[in-house]
């Protein structure tokens, strides 16, 4: 196995929890307006804290975009979806 191809099956394995998340985040958007609410949050992730929210919410705009989501879940903020 060369080292570029090791090196991209890593970063794919890595990258895979954060994509089938995000995936999902349109079903997390009950409204659809594009952002997901503390409400709508609790909704997906019932045991979520609001402490988690925040720290998920990077620009402290009271919603998550898909970005904020994505970024959380790599970080280890967020569990990665099952898929």
């Amino acid at each position: 196995m060369t080292k570029e191809f090791g090196a991209a099956t890593f970063a794919l394995a890595l990258s895979l929890p954060v994509m089938a998340f995000a995936g999902e985040f349109s079903a997390m958007d009950a409204d659809g307006d594009g952002y997901v609410t503390m409400s709508e949050f609790q909704q997906v992730i019932p045991d979520a804290t609001a402490e988690t929210f925040t720290t998920a919410d990077a620009n402290s705009d009271g919603a998550l975009s898909a970005e904020e989501v994505a970024a959380a879940v790599e970080a280890g903020v967020l569990p990665a979806s099952d898929g």
